[in-house]
């Protein structure tokens, strides 16, 4: 994932044994064939992205799928605000930084250049209080449906589950949310002044 750091879960390679590791490098020519929710090609930067196909059966004590944790440790390079990483998926995912989990936000989408795929959607969390420490980073990711052919079969009332894909990580030493204008600041500023001014001479 991130260069240099420890990754601490192995992974298989374009998904050749279905549902065995949960993860797996991508490649630009991978067609998923094995959910029918997310089919067709999955978005890829360079050379591979990452795909994970979470645990999607629910655990018996506690009724929801345990999903799959995918962890690194190192040092976040000084200065750095935020990571930016591409995600394409449903969305039920989580970050960790340090222990403590991150808001994400979506920052923008580029053109993918194929026809086949959308968009490359990018996201941001905030790690600027960890900047310069060793700290690990962690992904949670989850699938509330059931792939075909997993875990003895479909399931009635259930929809079919669609698979995460992550590529492109990266410290940026911009903030996750970039902070207002100075002058619209300034504005609001001068508006909340002059209501102000008018209540009390009122």
């Amino acid at each position: 994932m991130v260069p240099g750091w420890t990754v601490g879960n192995p992974v298989g390679y374009d998904h050749t044994q279905p549902f065995q590791s949960r993860s797996s490098l991508i490649g630009p020519s991978y067609r998923n064939t094995t959910q029918p929710a997310s089919p067709g090609k999955v978005p890829v930067v360079g050379t591979y992205s990452l795909g994970i196909w979470p645990y999607s059966v629910p655990d018996s004590i506690s009724g929801v799928p345990p999903g799959f944790t995918l962890k690194q440790s190192g040092e976040i390079p000084s200065g750095s605000q935020s990571l930016r990483f591409l995600y394409a998926g449903p969305g039920d995912f989580k970050v960790y930084v340090g222990g403590a989990e991150r808001l994400v936000h979506f920052t923008e989408s580029r053109p993918s250049g194929d026809p086949e795929i959308a968009s490359l959607d990018y996201f941001v969390v905030d790690v600027g209080l960890f900047a310069g420490q060793t700290a690990e980073l962690r992904f949670e990711f989850f699938s509330f449906g059931n792939y075909p052919g997993q875990d003895g079969g479909p399931f009635p009332g259930r929809p079919d589950a669609k698979f995460h894909v992550l590529d492109d990580l990266s410290f940026s030493p911009l903030p996750a949310v970039p902070e207002p204008p100075v002058i619209s600041l300034l504005f609001l500023g001068a508006v909340f002044g002059w209501r102000w001014h008018v209540r009390v001479r009122s």
